[in-house]
């Protein structure tokens, strides 16, 4: 390939969240009924969930506001509860002072001077000092200061107010919140339900996958509401994409390229992929830097690419048993129901409790997949195992 290609074709693969319906697929669903919340429900907070890669960020780029306005906050500092209330804090601040209103202005810039004092102040508090002992150092002693959060709730509760005295509503995004713990996030949207608690202030906020579980729990009690209800209005899920689906979010990236990847080369990506649109664009870069001196992708290629790609990365890290591995080729072989790959392995020896004891353990390891009362093997797994 020339040198231009290569570049473009690797740009066009690029890992990036989507801000183009041109290049969207398959999550126009959703897209819509969050549009709908934003448009008519008088207030809440919604969560966005998903696996990571899954494309969370690109369904908040296309969440509109009829009226009123849309504030978009992509969170970067988590090293706490604290840290993540004042950057919050810190982004809707540097948001707002770019909107040319002197109220806003002025209320930004005083808590934006307030969440650098209190990092500047708390850092230097924590770099401590030593201490003379019989003649010689000790160990350096730490005076610690935490962050002043309930200044910080003040300041994001008087920013939101006027937000909507200006506006009549708001559409609040918060991004990237699903890269923490379940449980610290559920601390921190918990602490925030005052704040957040406001007629005409919508707030979607991207949670990670294990919330989803947990809400979809709590809405099945019957008579008894959770924790969850009592913070989130709502959750959507975004389903991992089909390999159809996934062939064609490549092909549209490749317009101008329609026939790099063969037919059966996008459906060796889409294989190993398993949905995820993040783990499809990784493995079609690999395959384009491990083929340089290719015009063309064909299946027999990317196969082969794939599997060196994933031994290399992959092959030290899980250590498979004789049995584990019997199992996992078995899935691999002909997937299908819990009940129908129990009888497969009973006709290749292993009993039938081993069986399903040995199915539910790879499973919670995520070396077996289910999709729709379907098992499979993951693709990571598909291609270290097969010859």
């Amino acid at each position: 390939m020339r040198e231009d290609m290569v570049k473009k074709i690797l740009k066009l693969l690029f890992d990036a969240p989507v801000s183009s319906k041109e290049f969207l697929v398959d999550r126009e669903d959703e897209i819509n009924s969050i549009n709908l919340i934003c448009s008519f429900q008088p207030f809440g907070v919604y969560g966005v969930c998903g696996e990571t890669g899954i494309g969370k960020t690109t369904v908040l780029n296309f969440i509109e506001a009829k009226e009123g306005k849309r504030i978009y906050l992509k969170l970067t500092e988590k090293e706490s509860k604290e840290i993540i209330i004042g950057d919050m804090l810190y982004k809707l601040t540097s948001e707002i002072m770019g909107y040319n209103d002197r109220d806003l202005s002025k209320l930004a810039e005083k808590a934006k001077e307030f969440v650098i004092e209190e990092r500047s102040e708390t850092d230097t508090m924590g770099v401590g000092g030593r201490v003379i002992i019989g003649g010689e150092y000790s160990k350096s002693i730490t005076h610690s200061r935490k962050f002043n959060v309930y200044l910080a709730y003040e300041f994001l509760n008087d920013i939101l107010e006027l937000l909507l005295r200006k506006y009549g509503r708001v559409i609040l995004l918060i991004d990237e919140l699903d890269k923490e713990r379940k449980e610290d996030v559920l601390i921190i949207l918990d602490s925030l339900k005052s704040v957040f608690n406001k007629d005409n202030l919508v707030v979607i906020i991207s949670l990670p996958f294990a919330i989803y579980r947990e809400y979809a729990r709590d809405r099945l009690r019957w008579n008894e509401s959770g924790n969850l209800e009592n913070i989130l209005k709502d959750v959507f899920f975004l389903e991992p994409m089909s390999d159809e689906q996934i062939q064609e979010m490549i092909l549209k990236r490749l317009k101008d390229y329609p026939d790099f990847f063969d037919g059966d080369a996008l459906c060796e990506i889409a294989r190993y992929s398993d949905g995820n649109p993040r783990d499809a664009l990784w493995i079609s870069q690999r395959i384009v830097l491990n083929n340089l001196d290719r015009h063309r992708i064909t299946g027999d290629i990317a196969k082969e690419t794939i599997k060196r790609e994933i031994r290399k990365y992959f092959e030290d890290v899980w250590e498979l048993t004789d049995i584990q591995e019997k199992v996992l080729n078995v899935v691999a072989r002909y997937g299908g129901s819990r009940s129908s790959l129990v009888k497969r392995l009973e006709e290749n020896g292993i009993k039938r409790q081993t069986a399903y004891t040995y199915i539910n353990r790879l499973k919670e390891n995520g070396l077996i997949i289910e999709r729709n009362g379907k098992l499979k093997v993951s693709g990571k797994i598909y291609y270290l195992i097969i010859d």
